[in-house]
């Protein structure tokens, strides 16, 4: 992939040419002496954006707002034969190749298709993820050699960069995919053991509750239900029945009170009955006679009368007694067998309603039956899954350790392809560095995270800095770019900020690499430079900087509105990071 122009609807747009091959130079001018101005608001930054846009880059709210009736074509070339697309600023979901209409995930799509080879097995591989390796999209990209996309994660970075280095995608996209399953499986675990209904035996307690118990005594109260609810007869005059016998129930309570009262009664007759006769008269004449005690004859026969008045009481209040004892004899007899009779009726009803029970007591066993029928799935999931979750777990972590002894295998056989990678970078570094040792590190990680390949490109300056971290930058871009690891892509757009820092003689040697190797191999290299970089270089290296004026293709100026990239002043935060 080669790009060839870059334009707009409209007529204020500065366009811009690439050479076809070899560098291209976006010269970012300061006209006007004004040190709150700086070489940002003349839209050499703004090129790298709108570039993105037309290659498919997310929406972006700043063009929409501030850009309302603009379209941005991008015209470049791949293996031979020209593309181009359009994109508006106001339907910025669908994206225009070669005036047939794609929606954006599909444009993303063909574009891979054309450019990279797919890798074996992995989802995060992708055409704005790559591409953005060739035109680093923003000042957040120029801190790390490896790093490109904005809050692009650790996983999938590793992944991308790997891919570019010729690396096996399928064992980092093993781990990144185990590692996920082997969180979910444990997350999974966790939520299971966290459920209400197993805490009891899954707390830690002097006798912890086994799930098989559980289960158990569950199986033998289904039992117990089932049998009850088969034998279960519902009667539908149940509740009346019931409330008959209960009748029955307290009214022989009554008679038995009843009896209890009579017999009281009889007993208390019966003691009357028992009491002794008073002293006859005539025993006590003859205590008085035998004591010479003379009595008169009146008061004999008083006494005599008088007694045999209360003999007659006496054997009047004995046959009354006796015919009250015998009253209330008969009411017990009654009483008794009136409670006999309630008791047999009452045990007809306990027969009939043994055995049988009203509807609600029907519908209580169904509930229970199904309430215990319910637990015991419950728990036998548990069991099921918590064995399942478990052997889940112990055969994931059984894969990652079989993935480091895999991946440790690999680097080994591979050790040719990565002393190339090596060499290459160190190629490149060496026309900045003479002395200097540099490569690109990528060693095997075990560790418990979802990164397989640790991949760390450096340059060893002894600490001296000097705007290394640029200089790394610059070298390792150049590298996959001429390594051509599963890729077609022949350009690299960088902007000033790769050479923030960096002293001029480095820049200029640099320079002069990106001069060559582009022209050599037919390759592009595009990059932005501010005017104070080329005036340094110029001062210092006029041979590079006059090579550099030669393949300058566009020249922005802060002087008016007119030099700058759009052609008119407009103020937007088109980039965030």
């Amino acid at each position: 992939m080669r790009l060839i122009k870059l334009s707009a609807n409209q007529e204020s747009f500065r366009t811009i040419e690439f050479n076809a091959t070899g560098l291209s130079l976006i010269l970012a001018s300061k006209k006007v002496e004004d040190k709150l101005k700086t070489y940002n608001s003349t839209g050499k930054s703004l090129s790298i954006a709108l570039t993105h846009f037309c290659l498919g880059s997310s929406n972006n709210k700043a063009f929409g707002e501030n850009l309302p009736d603009w379209e941005f074509q991008l015209q470049f070339e791949i293996n031979g034969k020209e593309y181009e697309s359009l994109r508006s600023t106001k339907k910025q979901g669908d994206i225009f190749l070669n005036n047939k209409k794609y929606s954006l995930d599909k444009f993303r799509g063909f574009m891979f298709d054309l450019l990279f080879e797919a890798p074996e097995q992995d989802g995060h591989i992708s055409f704005r993820s790559l591409i953005s390796r060739f035109i680093r999209p923003g000042k957040f990209a120029y801190n790390d050699a490896t790093i490109y996309i904005r809050k692009e994660q650790d996983p999938v970075r590793q992944l991308n960069n790997a891919y570019l280095l010729g690396l096996d995608t399928k064992l980092i996209s093993d781990k990144l995919r185990f590692r996920k399953e082997l969180k979910e499986a444990k997350d999974f675990k966790k939520q299971l053991e966290g459920n209400p209904d197993f805490k009891a035996f899954l707390e830690k307690q002097p006798v912890r509750l086994n799930p098989d118990i559980k289960i158990k005594s569950l199986k033998d109260e289904i039992e117990r239900l089932q049998k009850s609810l088969q034998s279960f007869v519902i009667a539908e005059d149940y509740n009346s029945l019931k409330l008959e016998a209960d009748k029955k129930t307290r009214e022989i309570a009554e008679r038995i009170n009843e009896v209890v009262r009579f017999k009281n009664v009889i007993a208390n007759i019966e003691n009357t009955l028992l009491l002794k006769k008073d002293i006859p008269v005539e025993k006590v004449l003859k205590m008085y006679d035998e004591a010479q005690i003379e009595i008169p004859d009146l008061i004999k026969r008083t006494a005599q009368e008088a007694e045999q008045f209360h003999l007659k009481i006496l054997s009047d209040r004995t046959s009354r007694l006796i015919k009250e004892k015998h009253k209330f004899e008969g009411l017990v007899a009654a009483e008794n067998e009136k409670i006999d009779l309630l008791d047999r009726e009452r045990s007809e009803l306990l027969q009939f309603l043994k055995g049988r029970g009203a509807l609600e007591e029907y519908l209580d066993l169904t509930r229970r039956l199904t309430d215990a029928t319910q637990q015991l799935e419950k728990f036998e999931f548990f069991k099921e899954f918590t064995t399942k979750q478990k052997n889940r777990i112990n055969e994931i972590e059984i894969a990652l350790k079989d993935g480091n002894i895999q991946a440790n295998n690999y680097l080994t056989e591979k050790e040719a392809l990565l002393e190339d990678n090596i060499a290459l970078f160190q190629s490149i570094v060496r026309d900045c560095y003479d002395d200097k040792t540099a490569g690109i590190n990528v060693t095997n990680n075990e560790g418990d995270n979802q990164i397989r390949f640790n991949i760390d490109p450096y340059i060893d300056t002894g600490g001296s800095g000097g705007g290394v971290d640029k200089v790394e930058i610059f070298c390792y871009d150049w590298m996959i770019l001429l390594a051509q690891h599963h890729h077609q892509v022949k350009a690299i757009w960088h902007d000033s900020l790769i050479f923030e820092g960096v002293d001029t003689r480095q820049k200029s040697t640099l320079l002069k690499f990106a001069l060559e190797q582009s022209e050599q191999k037919g390759l592009q290299y595009i990059i932005a430079l501010n005017q104070n970089e080329f005036e340094d270089i110029q001062n210092q290296f006029p041979e590079i900087a006059e090579r550099l004026h030669q393949k300058c293709v566009l020249e922005l100026t802060d002087e008016s509105d007119e030099m700058k990239l759009l052609g008119q002043q407009v103020l937007m935060e088109y980039d965030k990071g």
